[in-house]
């Protein structure tokens, strides 16, 4: 069986006249500003992401949004500061590991040993799973 679905995403007048974002005291210049710049991301994302095909989609859904929630209370430049922050913390970790990013895990030596002691299955289980579960203590 085949679904369609009809689009009846329509808006009136007054309500983009009234949209939420002004009623939390946001300029239209602002709003404005805002929707493109978050088009602009969604755009800069499907190009990145080599999903340039999504890009319209992901525009019209976030238009959308924003026309039935405040950009007051879902800022969408939240993301340019959190994007600033993981890019410093970043830094931060690579500076302090010397840029060393291998690391030999335990998992490839303990199933190599095990199967040539032949060991029983559920040995390895046994073992591979305590090699899982140090990282947590």
């Amino acid at each position: 069986m085949i679904y369609t679905v009809i689009d009846n995403f329509y808006l009136t007048d007054e309500h983009l006249k009234n949209s939420p974002s002004r009623k939390d005291g946001i300029d239209e210049d602002t709003e404005t500003t805002l929707r493109i710049y978050g088009c602009d991301l969604i755009q800069e994302s499907g190009i990145l992401l080599k999903l340039r095909e999504a890009v319209a989609t992901g525009q019209v859904l976030f238009r959308r949004f924003y026309c039935k929630k405040s950009f007051d209370c879902f800022n969408v430049k939240k993301y340019h500061d959190l994007k600033t922050d993981l890019n410093r913390t970043e830094r931060h970790v690579l500076k302090e590991m010397g840029f060393v990013c291998h690391v030999e895990h335990p998992h490839k030596f303990i199933s190599n040993y095990l199967a040539i002691l032949e060991t029983p299955p559920e040995l390895r289980q046994e073992a591979w799973n305590l090699a899982n579960d140090r990282h947590r203590e």
